[in-house]
């Protein structure tokens, strides 16, 4: 049947063997592509197959990955390969004349996960669409960065523990109709709930949209997680797609003052007056990835006082030594969270770490950590995981949740440590 199959394998070296499986009789040519090479802690560039997994070696994106797929008399294509733990970004590529497809890129069309309607996305126009595998921790990995992965990136076991997500039209700051904003509800969202939702606002990168946070990234199913074991209260997530400066498909298409001015003076008052969500500055966060976090800096810097949690993933805010004295004094002595990182293939945290210490020195809260990724919606999830878990809503006034789960030594409780544990091992 259409759809992905994942199945427990002995003979796989992660324990795992996925099997793809693309309906389309008319296609000519069908390739599984995704962001599924492997690179390792130790070699850096070296880019691995696959089946050449071994502890060390993490999915990233930067090279595409193609694999012929073989078809079927009946129109089926198919491919198997084998797959560590986490949620891992692929799509295809197909050859079908009969809709002029010429590798064309796609997501899977057996994909379960809500997407906008329509072609007015910036992903979708650029022929960039993203879908997500989730495969399960086999011991044999061997490793707790991927344990943790497969804890948070996962969906939850049981459906009645699970968020919604939906996708909302709206009209930006500019007059540009047909846009949407990506919302996740929390399982069990009450909108008549006394205590407002505390509510995180999520940017992508410069090629993305709206979907990026909700697939390659995880975020729904993070925080199902979290939410289950109590890690964090019921938060809303809201994503929203930055590319609404005309019909243009380049760069200038996402202007970072736009999209910091759409937020606040846009969709804040429009979520805020359609969902039960907390108008506090307290109960809200911005996080961005690649661009999105660049674009964070504008926000902070024109908007200090709206967002109380900032998390920059793998893009780094730009601001002047008078731009952190000016946000300093208008937060005074309010509380104020900075969380910067990267992926391991990205670079090294220097630049992060000077940011994190401008925010030191001027008495606020900032942390700076590294994963093993490379820029990729993979990276941004497991930076969001750490954000969500050990950063949101700290030192703030919570509704009543479950218990947290103590860290006695585990690391799916501890990812940053473990992290960094896994690196000091390499």
């Amino acid at each position: 049947m259409p759809g992905v199959t994942v199945k427990a394998d002995r003979k796989s070296p992660t324990g795992y063997t996925v099997t793809f499986v693309y309906r389309n009789p008319h296609a000519t040519q069908v390739r599984l592509a995704g962001d599924l090479t492997l690179l390792d802690v130790d070699t850096g560039t070296t880019r691995y197959q696959p089946e050449e997994w071994q502890p060390g070696r993490y999915h990233a994106g930067g090279t595409e990955f193609l694999r012929d797929m073989t078809r079927d008399p009946k129109g089926n294509w198919s491919v198997s390969v084998p797959l560590h733990a986490g949620g891992l970004s692929y799509w295809y590529r197909v050859w079908d004349p009969t809709q002029g497809w010429e590798n064309k890129r796609i997501w899977d069309p057996a994909s379960t996960n809500p997407r906008p309607p329509g072609e007015s996305s910036f992903r979708v126009r650029n022929n960039d669409v993203l879908d997500a595998v989730h495969v399960p921790y086999a011991k044999k990995q061997n490793d707790p960065v991927l344990k943790a992965r497969a804890d948070y990136e996962l969906p939850v076991a049981d459906r009645a523990k699970r968020g919604t997500v939906q996708y909302v039209p709206y009209t930006t700051i500019l007059g540009d109709s047909g846009h949407y904003l990506g919302v996740y509800l929390p399982p069990n969202y009450d909108a008549n709930r006394a205590e407002p939702y505390k509510v995180a606002y999520l940017a992508h990168g410069i090629f993305g949209d709206e979907t990026d946070f909700m697939v390659p990234a995880n975020v729904p199913n993070i925080l199902d997680n979290m939410t289950a074991r109590g890690e964090i209260e019921p938060t809303v997530v809201v994503t929203m797609g930055n590319h609404f400066t005309g019909t243009s498909l380049g760069f200038a298409s996402y202007n970072q003052t736009n999209a910091a001015n759409n937020l606040v003076q846009t969709i804040l008052p429009l979520i805020e007056s359609g969902y039960n969500v907390s108008t506090e500055r307290s109960g809200r966060a911005y996080a961005g990835f690649s661009y999105g976090g660049m674009t964070g800096g504008v926000v902070i810097r024109n908007y200090p006082t709206t967002f109380a949690f900032y998390g920059h993933f793998s893009g780094n805010p730009s601001l002047t030594t008078q731009d952190y004295d000016t946000i300093a004094n208008a937060v005074g002595d309010d509380d104020l969270t900075v969380f910067l990182g990267n992926g391991v293939f990205e670079g090294n945290l220097n630049a992060q770490n000077a940011i994190a210490d401008n925010f030191r020195a001027r008495g606020y809260a900032a942390a700076t950590t590294q994963v093993p990724g490379a820029h990729d919606g993979m990276t941004a999830g497991q930076l969001f995981t750490i954000f969500a878990r050990d950063h949101l809503w700290s030192g703030v006034d919570s509704v009543s949740v479950p218990v947290h789960v103590a860290y006695s030594g585990d690391p799916v409780h501890a990812p940053t440590a473990a992290v960094h544990q896994q690196l000091r091992v390499r």
